[in-house]
């Protein structure tokens, strides 16, 4: 099975981490749509390239000490399931997070194209259909 992918997702994350916002954006459709933990209070869809800076910037200013790290990632057709472990500390209330989160993300064309969050592997299949 190819890995394309799995590395192309690896490869934002790692862009990420090193501050290469271009090279982020290289791997990120134009009109990506970034969906977040459903189970949110203010939950909603962020667009495009700012959408992913905003959501980005959103998330990481709640917490201090803010990291993940991708478990495990694998192929599901132009799906990839990636499980992270999420670590930090919240800013406001001191309280420490540590906790796996799971990604679907969309590719099209090399590119991803939509980003979704959740808070397990099961409500991750839920929303996609059960596309294990």
């Amino acid at each position: 099975m190819s890995r394309e992918h799995v590395e192309i997702v690896q490869a934002a994350f790692d862009a990420y981490f090193r501050g290469d916002e271009q090279a982020l954006l290289k791997l990120v459709a134009v009109d990506v749509v970034i969906t977040q933990f459903p189970e949110q209070i203010d939950v909603r869809d962020y667009h495009g390239h700012e959408g992913l800076r905003q959501v980005m910037t959103d998330w990481t200013e709640s917490w201090d000490d803010w990291s993940i790290k991708i478990l495990s990632a694998k192929e599901l057709g132009d799906l990839v399931l990636a499980t992270a472990r999420q670590r930090g500390r919240g800013k406001r209330s001191g309280a420490p997070m540590d906790a796996e989160a799971t990604f679907i993300f969309t590719l099209r064309r090399g590119l991803i194209a939509r980003w979704q969050m959740f808070s397990s592997e099961e409500q991750a299949f839920e929303a996609v259909g059960g596309a294990e």
